[in-house]
């Protein structure tokens, strides 16, 4: 027991030690101009692919038949040329993408599965230590400081169930305290904001669904206000109505965090309110194959720069985003902007004339209607829509009847429109709330 003990303050110390001196770079790095960070990026991008080249088989096998040698890129404009990896790519070579002489020093690792069949993948201690590193250097735009206490609502069962010794004594000491999104139920959500409102957080990060209806409890309760520095959002879309729901019971900042299991943190919004890219990999918005115009949306494709033992090169991780015409921001850093992140590539619908209809349509219907606690709509084809909604009363049949109108006038006629009020909408297995699911491609992908 003894040297379980000195083994895991030895590994903390070690985490803590590597954390601080990426920190220490970050807080440098985020003010370079653009074009000094572009020079930062390129030197380890060119180190990073010379390494794959060099010892991971799958992109040593891959570049070589397509006769490309790290020493071809020269500029970002040759880096382009290198292929996508896919979702596909890494379930279906994940033994091959690991450098063997790191695979001791590597975890198996795995996505929630939230669009399906999870990706498996490994990563080594370096990848926690940059990623809390960049967590740090984020929420100090906030006055957050390192080791203030942290609410966690959650639902991802790997940082919330049955802990280990190692990790509730981790935990305790740094502060944190845990409600499961998959257990929001009144009494749970109740206990939960009495707690947050005797211990005072300075931080809580949750995922949207859950804290919004978190925070829609919170009002009907009669407790002393909760006051955290900042709200941290992941996981999910953050809508307006949500964000202003969050700032009217927390009074406070709301930041919205784009990050995934398998690249950790990629982009933080900042206290003026656009979401920077990290420095710690390159963002690229492209539509069919192409970098997209700015202003226009496409498929996030992301490097990281920090992961060597299993890289991750230009890699389709199923998101669509905007890049922002506009880059520089009054927050003075110079860390790329995204207009926006929009969600996956299989959260966006089609009518059957085949027009593109945005995601955040359903919300616009949705969130002026009271009665509705969540709603999640499946599109299997062009011509049908499956509504389900979980409501906190009964409701009449005009109303339904209402609702097919006003949804069947957005999408046409033709379109087969069915409503289910059913008594609960499963969360994904990772605790997050998919609120619309669609199985037709957009054409612009």
């Amino acid at each position: 027991m003894r040297e379980d003990i000195y083994r895991t303050l030895r590994r903390f110390w070690r985490g803590g030690q590597a954390t601080r001196r990426h920190l220490q770079e970050l807080r440098k790095t985020q003010w370079l101009a653009p074009e000094e960070l572009e020079r930062w990026q390129f030197s380890r991008l060119k180190k990073l692919v010379k390494f794959a080249y060099e010892h991971v088989p799958y992109y040593r096998d891959r570049y070589r038949n397509a006769d490309i040698h790290p020493e071809d890129i020269k500029s970002f404009a040759d880096f382009q040329a290198l292929p996508f990896l896919t979702r596909e790519d890494v379930n279906k070579n994940l033994d091959r993408m690991v450098a063997p002489h790191l695979r001791k020093k590597t975890v198996r690792e795995r996505t929630g599965g939230s669009t399906g069949e999870p990706i498996r993948f490994f990563v080594d201690n370096s990848f926690w230590w940059w990623n809390a590193a960049l967590e740090f250097r984020c929420r100090e735009w906030y006055r957050v400081k390192e080791g203030d206490k942290l609410a966690w609502v959650w639902g991802d069962m790997r940082e919330i169930k049955d802990k280990s010794w190692t990790e509730r004594i981790k935990a305790r000491l740094m502060g944190q305290k845990f409600l499961n999104a998959f257990a929001m139920t009144d009494d749970n959500m109740r206990s939960f904001a009495e707690m947050l409102s005797r211990w005072q957080p300075a931080i809580i990060r949750a995922y949207v669904s859950a804290i919004a209806l978190l925070a829609r409890h919170i009002k009907t309760l009669d407790i002393d206000p909760i006051r955290p520095k900042l709200i941290e959002t992941s996981a999910e879309k953050l809508s307006d109505p949500q964000r202003e729901l969050l700032e009217e019971v927390f009074r406070c900042p709301i930041a919205d965090c784009y990050s995934s299991r398998e690249l950790s943190t990629m982009a933080y919004e900042c206290e003026k309110g656009r979401l920077h890219a990290c420095e710690t990999c390159i963002p690229e918005i492209i539509v069919k194959g192409q970098p997209a115009n700015p202003g226009k949306m496409g498929e996030v494709v992301v490097t990281s720069l920090t992961q060597y033992a299993m890289p991750f090169i230009r890699y389709k991780n199923g998101d669509m985003g905007i890049a922002a015409i506009e880059q520089h921001c009054d927050c003075g850093r110079g860390l790329p902007v995204f207009q926006e992140i929009v969600g996956r590539t299989n959260d966006y619908l089609v009518t059957s004339e085949g027009q593109f209809v945005h995601n955040t349509y359903f919300l616009s219907v949705f969130n002026v209607r009271p009665e509705v606690i969540r709603f999640q709509v499946f599109q299997p084809d062009r011509n049908r829509l499956d509504i389900r909604l979980e409501c906190n009363q009964s409701v009449s049949q005009e109303w339904l009847n209402a609702l097919t109108d006003q949804v069947r006038y957005r999408f046409g006629q033709a379109t087969q429109i069915t409503i289910h009020v059913v008594d609960k909408i499963e969360l994904t297995t990772s605790g997050k709330l998919r609120f619309v699911i669609s199985e037709v491609e957009p054409d612009f992908i």
